[in-house]
C-alpha cells in the first residue's frame, strides 16, 4: 500500500533562495524539513537534512561536518568519494537518537529484578533525525527533495511512500516576509 507523507519546510531562508529574494540568492544546495503523516505537520514521521554534491565538496574544502583530525574523516572521505564516482547514490551522514530519561515505573521495575544499576541498559530507540547526502548536482528545490524523499523511501523506512510538499508560501508572502526581516535588521 503507497502511504503519503508530508514534508515541510519551515525555514524562510530556504523559500527566500527558492524565490530569490535578495539579490544574489539562490535555492539551496543543502534543505532541512520535516516529514509528517498528516499535512497540518502536526504528527512527526521523520526530520533531516539533505545536501548534495556541491555542499558536500565544499564542506570537504572547508573541513566541516566531519572535521579533519575525527577518527571518521576517513570513512567520511571515502563515502562522498563512491558517491562522486557514482559507486553509490546517497550516503547517511549522521543520525540522532533521543535522550532517554526513565519514568519512576521503569526505574523501579529494574530495582525489584535484581539486577545492578551499572548492568541496567536503556531501551533501544530508533533515530528521529538524519543527515543524507545525495549524488545530485542540481539546487534542493521542493521537486528535488519530494524526488529523493519518494527514491529513499524504501531503502530508509522499508516502505514505499509518496510525497506530497505541505504548506508552501506564496512568492508574495516570502517577499513580504523578506523585506520585513531586513527592515528590521538594518
Amino acid at each position: 500500500m503507497n502511504h503519503t507523507k508530508y514534508l515541510h519546510i519551515r525555514d524562510w531562508n530556504y523559500w527566500w533562495g527558492y524565490y530569490r529574494c535578495g539579490k544574489d540568492w539562490e535555492p539551496f544546495h543543502g534543505a532541512e524539513f520535516s516529514l509528517t503523516e498528516d499535512e497540518a505537520g502536526e504528527t512527526s514521521f521523520f526530520h533531516f537534512d539533505f545536501y548534495n554534491l556541491p555542499v558536500l565538496r565544499q564542506m570537504i574544502r572547508d573541513g566541516e561536518f566531519v572535521e579533519p583530525d575525527s577518527p571518521d574523516h576517513p570513512g567520511f572521505l571515502e563515502q562522498a568519494r563512491r558517491l562522486r564516482s557514482g559507486e553509490q547514490d546517497w550516503f547517511v551522514g549522521a543520525l540522532y537518537y533521543p535522550h532517554f530519561s526513565p519514568e519512576t515505573r521503569f526505574c523501579n521495575a529494574s530495582v525489584r529484578s535484581g539486577v545492578p544499576l551499572t548492568k541496567l541498559l536503556s531501551p533501544s530507540v530508533p533515530p528521529y533525525y538524519g543527515v543524507i547526502f545525495l549524488r545530485e548536482e542540481r539546487p534542493l528545490t521542493p521537486e528535488v527533495l519530494t524526488h529523493w524523499v519518494e527514491t529513499l523511501s524504501q531503502p530508509l523506512f522499508g516502505q514505499q511512500f509518496s510525497c506530497t510538499l505541505a504548506q508552501v508560501p506564496s512568492r508574495q508572502e516570502a517577499m513580504e516576509r523578506f523585506e520585513n526581516e531586513t527592515r528590521l535588521t538594518r
